[in-house]
């Protein structure tokens, strides 16, 4: 069997599940274990290998965590899983410690990076984190950032970007479904010539989407990609396509492709 393409669905209250997390309406949740959450809290990594700013040392937010089917495990059967985090926005400062005796300098000397840290940086400079997960990492999940080390008032994220500390989201539960997709298993083209395998979502007039792809969840592992813009170039059929989910910033309406593959990494709003 070739490479399937996913969606993911998302728990909401009573039992449903549904393709957005802020939806009111779903259908019966799949009776099983989920694949994953969404929410603050993230997967059961040590505390000082939770991704940091760069410049502000910030905790970054944790937007995602996924047990991948076996084909998306792209750094091996060692590595079943991803988180994904984002980080400080284009205005970040350089951190300062505000004196010797700083709790949030002394939290900063003794963090480190995951041993499967992958830095990805959009196009204004914005940070964000894809970790590559044991197993034993995502059983013991979800787990709380570290505790907010900083005196009151001091070290106030100012660079429009999302933090562990400052952005709270609930855990919700959410789980991978199969979908019918015709380019599951395909590398995305932005535009699809003659004779190209990968099918174009749009019909020839260019007005509408293809019947096919109406019912397609805006998040998904692989098949038919959907930019707010335009198509990050080396994306391979295994990328993670995420909206907006709740305490993400990709403008207020945008998409972000992250790729478990090539490491291609962009997001874009409309």
């Amino acid at each position: 069997m070739g490479t399937r393409a996913y969606d993911i669905w998302f728990g909401i209250d009573d039992g449903l599940v549904a393709e957005e997390p802020t939806s009111s309406q779903g259908v019966a949740a799949p009776d099983r274990a989920p694949d994953g959450w969404v929410g603050s809290a993230g997967p059961g990594i040590a505390p000082e290998a939770w991704p940091r700013g760069s410049s502000t040392g910030l905790p970054m937010f944790h937007a995602i965590t996924l047990r991948l089917p076996a084909e998306y495990r792209r750094r091996g059967p060692g590595h079943p899983g991803i988180a994904f985090f984002q980080g400080e926005g284009q205005f970040a400062e350089q951190f300062v410690p505000t004196g010797p005796d700083d709790p949030f300098a002394t939290d900063i000397a003794h963090a480190g990076p995951h041993a499967m840290l992958t830095r990805l940086t959009d196009v204004i400079d914005g940070q964000f984190a894809l970790l590559w997960l044991t197993e034993e990492e995502l059983a013991a999940g979800p787990t709380l950032p570290p505790p907010d080390s900083r005196h009151p008032g001091e070290h106030a994220a100012t660079d429009e970007g999302p933090n562990a500390w400052d952005e709270q989201q609930p855990t919700v539960p959410v789980w991978l479904l199969e979908r019918d997709d015709p380019n599951a298993g395909l590398a995305p083209v932005e535009e699809p010539g003659e004779g190209s395998a990968y099918q174009d979502r749009w019909n020839a007039a260019g007005d509408d989407l293809h019947p096919w792809a109406q019912h397609l969840a805006p998040c998904h592992l692989g098949g038919t990609c959907f930019p707010t813009q335009w198509m990050p170039e080396g994306l391979t059929p295994w990328y993670l396509e995420l909206v907006e989910l709740p305490g993400l910033n990709f403008g207020g309406d945008g998409s972000a492709q992250i790729d478990l593959e090539s490491d291609v990494f962009d997001w874009a709003c409309g």
